[in-house]
Parts: C-alpha cells; structure tokens; sequence
C-alpha cells in the first residue's frame, strides 16, 4: 500500500498524537518521523483523523509539527536462519555490531494462523541436571515454567545456568528475552553463553531499561515470532527464555498510564490480563515440535500476592519460588520446596519411585518447617528422639540439594556440575534412610551425587 502522511500535533511522554488528513494507518502500523527517524506503533484512534502511537525509539528532537510517515504495513521483526548466535533488538536489527543480511519481516503479533489444536498431548520430562528442580519441580516438553523472586535470590542465574544446562543436551535451539533488565545483565548473558560455547545455539532479543516502555512492551514479542521461526523453519524443539516478564507487565502499565487510561488495582492496567495472554498464547507447540518458556517473575517486596504475579502463575505449569530467607542461609538455588510446584509431579508422568521420594522429601520439610520454631526457641534438644532424627535429616536434605553451577565457576572456584536425575533419587533416598545420619553436613553442601561420600 502507498505512503500515508501525516503530522506530529502533540507529545507527551512517550506518546504522539499524529493527524492525517485524508486515511489513517491502520493500528499495530509502524510510523517513522521524516527529521529524526524516531519510530512509532498506532495503538489508538483518538478521532476521525488522529491516531495515538507509542514510541519504540529515543524521542529526542522530535517536535509538534513534524512529518510522519506511515506505510500501513504491521510491526514487523528481521528473521532468517543466521539468527542463531546473534543479539537484537525488537525489529531484528543486530546490536552486536557484525553485520546481518537476508533478514525477512514477520509480523510481531503472529500470522493468526496459529492452530488451537497443535497444543502438546504428553511432552517427555525433560531432565535440567539441577537436582532440586529436577526432584521437586520437574516439567515437561511444551511447559511453561515461572521462577518467582525479589532482588538478588538469584533468578538469572538461574535461567542462564539452565540455557546452559539445556544446550548440554543437544535438544534444540534457545531464544532468550531480556525486558527492562540492566544493560550490564545482558553483557554478562552474552559473554558468559560465549565462554561456555553455548551462544551458538542461541538467539538473544534486548529491549533494557533505558529503552522506551513500548519497546519493552514489545520486545517479547520479538522473541516469540524468533521462536516460533525456528521451531518451525528448523524443526527444533524452542526453549524460550524471558528475563523478566514482570518487566513485560510493567511496561504495559506505563503504556497505560502515559495514554491516561484509569488503571485497576494497585495502578496496573485494566488491560493486564489480555497483555500478558497476547505473549503467553502464543508459546505453544506447532505440528511436530514445541516451544518451552523458562520465565524469570521479579516479585515486588517479595509479595507473590501482587497482582501481575498471580496474572503470570495462572498461565503457567510449574513454579519455582525462590527465597531470600534461604538465600541468607547461604542455600543455593535458593528453591523453597514447599512453595514450588509443578502439574508434572504426577505418578503417571514422573513414575512411581520419583513421585513417592518427592512426596516424602516434601513431607520432611514440612516437618521440620513445623519443628523450627521449637528448635530455635528450646533447642533440638528438647525434641523427641523421632523428630530429632527428622530434624538432622532435613537438614541434610536441604544441603544435597544444593549444587555448584556452570555459570558461578569464576565467583566461587568451584566446577560446575550437571547431576542426573537417578543419581539424585539415589541420594534422597539414602539420606532419608538414614545412610548419612552420621556425616557431617558440609560433606553434603555444594556437591554432586552423593557417591564417594563415606557414610562413617
């Protein structure tokens, strides 16, 4: 279709009223500004011959009164299949300064032809070689999958050791999102996944916190379209990696804000849950191969009962909570068991000896979650001799849980493991029946499988 053109009549904030004079460009279109380039997207038609449109670039320069021109073509983002081992924005454009040719646009919200009908039956488990995901949180092929935290417990390493982790086992390609994240949290993905030769297999999508709310409102899905490219142009199972979808909310609250709608509860928008299922929706499985998200959930005042952190847990199929309590007693991942859950801890999917030692791993937490408050006024002493002997088991079962990872290697001289799921059934069990009551616990903090360990 012919150019449309238009003129800048008002901005404010990141938003730009533009009046055009005959047509108006039809919504999710691209505008760019004839002086600076600033581009923007039609979110709006304010009137007959206005239309709102959020920027997607820096605003500097820009002025009432400048033209605009809009092509009525979808936002779209650059694909082709050397976008493995590369960095980009939302548009597809490469930022990490080597260059990028034969790019073809896909449109941002998807084709709308996704299938309803090509959602997973049964996806395979997939085994992390993080013992206590694998254990007690356990997910499948297709799955999405939520790790909740405040500041500093530790969700993107988290997400990065698992990119690494998956890569290991040679499954499929990765693509990663960081939203409203720290630009230095990017330089330090981008060069850890080279170190560990794993960037070659993924495709890495930055919308950081010093860009405009719409990009980082936007940027996820780019990601998306990336992913869905892959999985079907390559035929690989994708694992989508978001770091973090709550900056994804964020960012759709600011959009609302700034175009003065009344928001709902605690200043999100009223649009929140139709935002979050337009990027959610769309990570599901095609004709032959699926999608996994991994998604890091930053928790406001570690208050899960936020409301885009309830609106984040309902579209997902297992939970990761991860705790500052037990990041203070120097516990790492800092999982908390008995709040993380996963719709794949069934006996029919995980088998009968998995799901029964995580039940009773499970079960002497809660124990000893019950029994803590007594120990630390009265003491362990004062516990019967059964619930003592609960007591030292748990804590031993917290401390094998822990494991030293890929990715912290330079912080903490300690290797990296990757512990298959057998050898960490094997050690629950010998823990909790009472093989190591007599070991001391450092003998099983930060370790491997339990093999080697003397039990005297």
């Amino acid at each position: 279709m012919s150019e449309i053109k238009g003129t800048i009549t008002a901005i404010k904030g990141g938003v730009a009223e533009v009046m055009f004079e005959k047509e108006t460009p039809s919504l999710r279109s691209l505008l760019k500004s004839e002086n600076k380039g600033a581009l923007f997207e039609v979110v709006e038609q304010k009137d007959f011959k206005t239309i709102r449109a959020i920027a997607l670039s820096p605003l500097e320069g820009v002025e009432r009164g400048e033209g605009v021109i809009a092509g009525n073509e979808e936002i779209s983002v650059l694909l082709n299949k050397d976008i493995l081992g590369r960095l980009f924005d939302m548009f597809g454009n490469p930022i990490d300064k080597k260059p990028f040719k034969g790019g073809r646009p896909f449109p941002l919200y998807g084709s709308g032809k996704e299938n309803a009908k090509k959602f997973k039956e049964s996806g395979k488990i997939l085994e992390t070689g993080i013992k206590v995901i694998d254990l007690l949180t356990p997910f499948r092929l297709g799955d999405k999958i939520g790790l909740f935290g405040g500041a500093g417990v530790g969700k993107t390493v988290l997400v990065t050791e698992l990119i690494h982790n998956i890569a290991l086992k040679k499954i499929g390609y990765s693509v990663f999102a960081g939203i409203g994240e720290r630009i230095r949290e990017g330089n330090d993905l981008y060069n850890t996944l080279g170190q560990s030769n794993v960037l070659k297999n993924t495709a890495l999508y930055f919308g950081e916190m010093d860009k405009p709310p719409g990009v980082r409102a936007r940027v996820g899905l780019s990601a998306v379209s990336a992913a869905e490219f892959l999985r079907d142009e390559l035929g690989k199972d994708i694992f989508l990696f978001i770091d973090n979808i709550f900056r994804y909310a964020m960012a759709g609250m600011e959009i609302g804000a700034i175009l003065g709608k009344v928001p709902s509860e605690l200043g999100y928008q009223a649009t929140l849950e139709h935002d979050l299922a337009l990027l959610q929706e769309r990570i599901q499985a095609g004709a032959k191969n699926s999608i996994t998200s991994l998604q890091a959930v930053y928790v406001p005042a570690d208050d899960l009962t936020d409301p885009a952190v309830v609106t984040i847990f309902s579209h997902l199929d297992a939970s990761l909570v991860l705790s500052r309590d037990i990041v203070e007693k120097g516990i790492y991942p800092a999982v908390d068991v008995l709040r993380s859950h996963s719709s794949s801890l069934d006996k029919d999917i995980v088998g009968l000896r998995h799901f029964q030692t995580a039940s009773q791993v499970k079960a002497m937490f809660q124990k000893y979650r019950e029994l803590s408050h007594i120990i630390a006024i009265l003491g362990i002493d004062e516990l019967s001799r059964a619930d003592r002997v609960i007591a030292k088991r748990a804590e031993r079962l917290r401390r094998f849980l822990t494991q030293p990872l890929f990715v912290t290697e330079s912080f903490n001289n300690s290797k990296g493991v990757y512990v298959p799921l057998e050898k960490t059934l094997d050690g629950c069990e010998k823990i909790m029946r009472g093989d190591f009551d007599d070991v001391e616990l450092e003998k099983l903090y930060m370790i491997g499988s339990v093999d080697g360990i003397s039990k005297k």
